[in-house]
């Protein structure tokens, strides 16, 4: 039983970060591969850190039987500073729905040649019956999807080295990101930027961590599963950097090179990343508004998701642009405050 939560609590942790900019392999890109062979190192360290935040924000949810993000920030910043930021990330969360189901909404636009708003409704619609069985429905989900997304990105990367040979693009490493600096400063600065989403989602697993050892476990395995998968993405980039440098999602790039099938395929697979992505966002905001709304689960669930939709129109880009730099410096504060709790 508590090897099984163990595979829960890390699935639901992956399944959390690899949202559309990690499974598009633009994240990767940018913190990772534009340093070349040194790359590699910086997803070695990533994985150690993911591990590491993992570990220690599970293990702390357990010792002080922490069931949602308030109980966090309140006790560290008081009760009017932690109403303030509480309201903020539970904006954040709300943008972070929103982002993925534009998302689908462009997904299906530019892959499948449908409509924008038949994405977003697709989106909408599965993720509100997955939010009706509340934590066992974010469990099953990333139980299930989690694996397949393992196998399609381990799947292109070994095609990618097979097809291409292991020979990687001259141009590699050749610019570097002033901001980031080196793969070092780069690997810290991409775990603190993906730490918000993961830090607030872990605060609502209590339920699924039955010791202290389940809750270092399912952090250790859910940030070696995150290691293992970004090498995967980064193989194929540091290929056919020559040929993807630039293109807005490199691994459909990439995809489309091995041909049709394996484009749609991995469109398919783009799709469940943001699934993943866009459930662990709408459960803990879900959580959040039954703490102070009265009402049934269902009706609460139906608002959330009829509401969002207008928001998911304003278009993906827009949206990445505008709102993911906040995630990255909320992450820092919310791990902090995890470091410096009682």
């Amino acid at each position: 039983m508590e090897s099984n939560n163990t595979f829960k609590i890390a699935s639901i942790y992956i399944g959390t970060v690899i949202g559309a900019g990690f499974a598009s392999g633009q994240e990767i890109m940018q913190f990772f591969t534009r340093y070349g062979i040194h790359g590699l190192y910086g997803i070695l360290v990533a994985s150690l850190l993911f591990s590491l935040v993992g570990s220690f924000i599970l293990w702390k949810v357990y010792r002080y039987q922490i069931q949602s993000y308030d109980q966090l920030i309140e006790p560290v910043l008081g009760h009017t500073v932690g109403k303030m930021i509480e309201g903020l990330l539970s904006l954040l969360l709300l943008s972070g729905y929103c982002i993925m189901l534009a998302g689908s909404g462009a997904l299906f636009q530019q892959q499948f040649g449908l409509p924008k708003l038949s994405g977003i409704l697709v989106m909408s619609f599965v993720t509100f019956i997955i939010f009706l069985f509340s934590i066992r429905g974010l469990a099953w989900i990333n139980m299930v999807v989690v694996p397949i997304l393992f196998i399609g990105i381990m799947s292109m990367g070994i095609w990618v080295i097979f097809s291409c040979g292991f020979t990687l693009s001259n141009e590699v490493g050749s610019t570097f990101n002033v901001y980031t600096g080196n793969w070092i400063t780069s690997a810290l600065l991409y775990v603190s930027y993906n730490s918000i989403g993961a830090t607030v989602v872990m605060c609502s697993l209590l339920p699924l961590i039955s010791s202290p050892n389940a809750a270092l476990r399912g952090g250790v395995l859910g940030g070696m599963g995150l290691g293992l998968l970004a090498m995967f993405l980064l193989l194929p980039t540091l290929i056919l950097y020559t040929d993807i440098n630039g293109v807005e999602i490199p691994m459909m790039a990439i995809a489309s090179k091995l041909g049709s099938s394996m484009q749609i395929g991995y469109g398919i697979l783009l799709w469940f990343a943001m699934l993943t992505t866009a459930i662990a966002d709408g459960f803990v905001l879900i959580q959040t508004i039954e703490k102070h709304l009265l009402g049934r689960h269902i009706w609460h669930c139906l608002f959330f998701c009829i509401a969002a939709i207008p928001l998911a129109n304003i278009g993906f880009k827009t949206l990445v642009n505008a709102l993911y730099p906040m995630f990255g410096y909320m992450g820092i504060g919310v791990a902090l405050l995890f470091v410096f709790k009682r």
